[in-house]
């Protein structure tokens, strides 16, 4: 396995789920994972919020952005770990998500680490498990 070829990738597969939240593009997102792949949201606790699995309960959980005007995901610090066939991952990703209140915009920021495990099936890297960490939020006014 050439690890620079392989961190290329690993960073655009990452960089395409983010862009594909970020456009509602729920589907495509799906398919960023293995067919038996997971995703398991977390919010400050140990166990975990929410766990879904394989790409129908996946593109499903993409559903409540909608609830937003627009979001902004940027990635951040990325560190890949290398062992044998397997590839695991930690990035950073500061998540903006526009809406509206009584009051007018405001943004939610949501301040994630993603804990990634990686599969590489029929020439593509995928997300076999992808764990979103919520470490902090903020709520405040906007002026979009």
């Amino acid at each position: 396995m050439d690890h620079l070829e392989t961190r290329l990738a690993l960073r655009e597969l990452i960089e395409r789920y983010a862009s594909y939240a970020d456009r509602r593009r729920d589907a495509d997102i799906a398919e960023l994972f293995t067919e038996d792949g997971t995703l398991v949201i977390e919010r400050g606790g140990e166990q975990p919020t929410s766990t879904m699995r394989g790409r129908a309960e996946i593109e499903a959980a993409m559903k409540p952005l909608d609830r937003y005007r627009v979001t902004q995901h940027v990635v951040a610090n990325q560190l890949l770990d290398f062992s044998g066939d397997t590839v695991r991952g930690e990035t950073y990703c500061t998540a903006s998500h526009v809406y509206d209140d009584a009051n007018g915009p405001r943004v939610l920021v949501m301040h994630i680490r993603y804990a990634d495990t990686f599969a590489h099936e029929s020439g593509k890297w995928r997300f076999r498990q992808r764990r979103l960490l919520v470490d902090w939020t903020e709520d405040r006014p906007s002026r979009l």
